[in-house]
């Protein structure tokens, strides 16, 4: 009786740690935001200053060294060195602003995007990121925040600084069939793009990756619409 009562008292903890952990990180995140914005609303399309990039890029180094220890490939000394030197200018785009260091040594990040969301501020035209494709009809937004949960869910690891979920349209010819694309945040894998479809009265991603993505699963006339042939 007393191991049993010993052992939910354990399982409750381990569950409060992973909470404490969880909300701790959101916690950051939020004081974040609040700080990088706290001198009021930022013009969309100015470059953000090289300590809001800064502070945004070591909130997105240390989520996903807490979360994907497995697919870091960077060295923390060589990145904390590199954030000391050079900022390059950067551009707006509609995943975040996106930094590339061309003459990177190894250890360095190659490359960064800094989520608007951590940024206070949203440009009023960004730039495209991605995958290239015409077509489809723009979602309310409503819809594109449930599409996103679900990719966020089943595509990037459960989590929501690991890419950004950018272009989400659906097609004309059926609009229950949608595309997307994803833009990681930091240089951990490729973009990619995929396509979702209502099952059982829910968004289900039916295909994903890097190329002839939906071959045999998506209808021919869809893929069409969007530039893509198998």
């Amino acid at each position: 009786m007393v191991n049993r009562r010993a052992d939910k008292r354990n399982k409750r903890n381990r569950r409060t740690k992973r909470k404490v952990q969880k909300y701790a990180f959101a916690a950051a995140a939020l004081a974040t935001t609040l700080l990088l914005s706290a001198c009021g609303p930022v013009p969309g399309d100015v470059r953000p200053d090289n300590s809001n990039l800064i502070a945004g890029i070591n909130l997105l180094v240390n989520n996903f060294e807490q979360k994907h220890p497995d697919l870091v490939n960077w060295n923390d000394a060589a990145v904390k060195n590199q954030l000391k030197g050079f900022i390059p200018a950067g551009e707006d785009t509609d995943a975040g602003w996106l930094l590339k260091w061309p003459n990177a040594t190894p250890g360095e990040l190659t490359q960064v995007i800094v989520p608007w969301a951590l940024l206070g501020q949203y440009p009023n035209n960004p730039k495209p990121l991605g995958y290239r494709y015409q077509g489809g009809t723009i979602l309310p937004q409503s819809t594109i925040g449930d599409i996103t949960s679900v990719i966020y869910k089943t595509e990037t690891h459960g989590d929501q600084y690991f890419a950004a979920v950018v272009d989400v349209r659906a097609s004309k010819s059926n609009p229950q069939w949608i595309i997307f694309s994803t833009a990681p945040y930091l240089p951990v894998t490729d973009p990619a793009y995929g396509f979702a479809t209502v099952v059982n009265k829910q968004w289900t991603i039916t295909d994903f990756g890097t190329a002839n993505v939906g071959c045999g699963k998506v209808p021919t006339e869809v893929e069409s619409e969007f530039g893509f042939k198998c």
